[in-house]
């Protein structure tokens, strides 16, 4: 015959275990919601030790060893305490999946239920304190047995007024969640309240505790559940703008071109024009609220079966039915954006975007085909010299695209050869005639021909091998000056250019300075430059990088001073070394320019700066810098970049007659 006693102190051992194991697992698991987290976990270990609890006033009652006791009090107090404690914990949960969190504030929905909710938990385990002294709900006599008290009634009453007032505001917000967490957070009042009522009637099994255990335990399955879709969530979606992601979108597709429904459909893939022009402005935390207020308002502009993704920064894709690509185009040429700045001023800003179609007229197309096709369509309307904002993939645009892409690859694999040389250009103090630096300029040396950074410069900075190709020619460049200073010549500081796309590794100057010191050259010999016409990245990144080249003893330059807007700026900000003067001033020898020119020369040099021009090849140019007081020439005037041989030739005589 089965013993009901042993049988259910086994199940509440049991329980409490698994308890308290869902509690670590709860806790050691990862979670977008760390609330949620948390509150699961801490209902996990109070449901574990309620049971604990009663395991142990079972395995006590009626032992009357001094020990056994001291137990049995512990227990029970445990036991009646969690069971009112337990209001707040399910109340905090219900918060969370029906509201985001658990307030008490004026804003919080049903704050005055859940203010009683917490009074008549707070006041259920303050009556279970005075009862332990008074014996209002209970006694435990001589014989270390258990007797209900004549107010325990209220020890049910408590519990069960506050799992009604819960019931409430789960059946009003039942909105605000799916159905099937509705049902999950139901059962979290119905068994632990069914339990309450049987074990009342029917004393003498722990009906309540384990109705506790088995809602608990509900609920940490739930939430493994919940956690483990949020997260296949979060990986298809974009968390700036809320839409999808790539990898969702690739998988949209793929949906639609085993139905072959996706012949219907084209490819937009989008970028909003200026966009870096919002972040300077307003800042990037706002430019993230205006991509995402951009991103809600036109998805409410594309049909149920029309798909709209974030790719990266401000480029978008739309997947939408070929009949209405002239609609979309037309509310994307200008769609407005009301949103409030960091200070809370109201702003609104009219975008427009740049776009590449692709109309999928093969189903056999990949869908990374699919979302490529429209981005080279982008990137050509991008970089095309016409105005036209929106280019369609054509058959003679996609072999122009790929002759690209194979030039690409020649360029990777000619950096793998070593088939870059640096070339050297002189500069030259105008004043005594004497070579006071070089700037390495890279040139392809490709089957015996000379391929001039024009034709593949501005390819690489597409595909960010323009990053390789400096780190190269730092290399170069050191080995260079390592065979002249073997040599016994003396050697000038050489600048190496350094595209602002190397900016987004922020171990840069780190690896510049690891390069350098292997090659056992002094640093003072090498002078890194960058350019400013590129605003990729903010001011800051840039300071923060000079600031640590100079910390590890190089000197920097800024190319091409004067060129973009933001020159200004840029010299407050940033404590560059040397300012190279953009050619543009030097070639036009108009009164506009050349004052221009002789503030910047003036203000430079006024705040410690040295100053090159670089582009000079007249007389008179040189004659004009020099009232200026620019006396560092570089450009033809004096010499035309060079290979190593010549450059080593030119240190054994530094000297220009001109």
């Amino acid at each position: 015959m089965v013993d009901i006693l042993s049988t259910q102190v086994a199940l509440l051992l049991f329980e409490s275990i698994f308890c308290f194991l869902s509690a670590i697992l709860c806790a050691m698991k990862s979670s977008r919601d760390k609330q949620a987290k948390i509150v699961v976990t801490d209902l996990s270990i109070m449901a574990g030790f309620l049971l604990l609890s009663d395991f142990l006033f079972y395995i006590c009652q009626g032992r009357t060893s001094g020990v056994a006791t001291v137990v049995m009090q512990i227990a029970n107090i445990t036991l009646f305490l969690l069971c009112d404690l337990f209001l707040i914990g399910i109340l905090t949960d219900f918060s969370i999946v029906l509201f985001g969190g658990f307030s008490l504030k004026k804003d919080q929905p049903c704050r005055w239920r859940s203010i009683l909710i917490v009074l008549l938990s707070t006041g259920g385990m303050a009556m279970v304190v005075i009862s332990q002294f008074t014996g209002l709900y209970y006694t435990i006599d001589e014989t270390n047995t258990y007797h209900r008290g004549k107010f325990f009634p209220l020890s049910v009453a408590f519990p069960i007024l506050g799992m009604l007032l819960l019931l409430s505001i789960l059946l009003q917000h039942r909105n605000k969640t799916t159905k099937y967490r509705f049902l999950v957070l139901l059962s979290f009042i119905v068994l632990p309240v069914a339990g309450f009522l049987v074990q009342y009637f029917f004393y003498g099994f722990a009906y309540m505790d384990i109705g506790i255990a088995l809602a608990v335990n509900i609920i940490f399955i739930e939430n493994i559940i919940y956690q483990n879709q949020q997260i296949r969530i979060a990986e298809r979606t974009d968390i700036r703008t809320g839409l999808a992601n790539e990898h969702s979108c690739i998988e949209w597709i793929r949906a639609r071109k085993a139905k072959k429904e996706i012949l219907d459909y084209a490819a937009i893939y989008f970028d909003i024009s200026r966009f870096s022009s919002i972040n300077r402005k307003y800042g990037a935390n706002t430019g993230n609220r205006v991509l995402a207020i951009f991103a809600g308002s036109f998805s409410k502009e594309l049909a149920p079966d029309e798909f709209l993704g974030h790719q990266r920064g401000d480029q978008f894709i739309a997947i939408v039915h070929k009949k209405n690509i002239d609609t979309i185009l037309k509310k994307l040429s200008d769609l407005r954006v009301e949103f409030t700045d960091d200070t809370g001023k109201d702003c609104d800003v009219h975008l427009s975007v740049k776009a590449g179609i692709y109309e999928i007229e093969n189903a056999e197309v990949s869908s990374e085909d699919v979302i490529n096709y429209a981005a080279a369509a982008l990137d050509h309307a991008s970089h095309s010299a016409s105005d036209h904002p929106v280019v369609y993939m054509t058959k003679d645009l996609m072999d122009t695209i790929e002759e690209k892409i194979r030039f690409e690859k020649k360029i990777r694999k000619a950096l793998e050869k070593g088939e870059f040389l640096p070339y050297y250009q002189p500069k030259v103090n105008s004043r005594t005639g004497e070579l006071c630096g070089a700037e390495a300029l890279a040139r392809w040396q490709h089957k015996g021909e000379l391929i001039r950074p024009g034709e593949f410069i501005q390819v690489m900075e597409r595909n960010e091998s323009i990053c390789d190709l400096d780190m190269y020619m730092l290399h170069r460049v050191c080995e260079d000056i390592s065979k002249w200073m073997k040599d016994g010549l003396t050697i000038p500081p050489v600048s190496i250019n350094f595209s602002r796309r190397n900016l987004a590794d922020p171990d840069l100057a780190e690896k510049i300075d690891r390069a350098v010191t292997e090659s056992g050259i002094p640093k003072n010999l090498i002078e890194i430059e960058l350019t400013e016409t590129v605003d990729e990245f903010p001011l800051s990144v840039m300071k923060a990088f000079v600031d640590e080249l100079h910390k590890r003893g190089f000197c920097s330059s800024i190319d091409d001073f004067g060129s973009a807007n933001s020159s200004m700026a840029v010299l407050r900000e940033i404590s560059f070394d040397t300012v190279k003067i953009d050619k543009g001033f030097i070639d036009h020898d108009q009164n506009k320019d050349l004052t221009i020119l002789d503030h910047i020369i003036k203000m430079a040099l006024s705040i410690g700066l040295r100053i090159v021009a670089e582009g000079v090849e007249q007389e008179a140019q040189v004659k004009k810098l020099q009232s200026f007081g620019a006396e560092v020439i570089q450009g033809y005037y004096y010499d035309r970049p060079m290979p190593e041989e010549k450059m080593r030739e030119r240190l054994k005589d530094p000297h220009y007659d001109k």
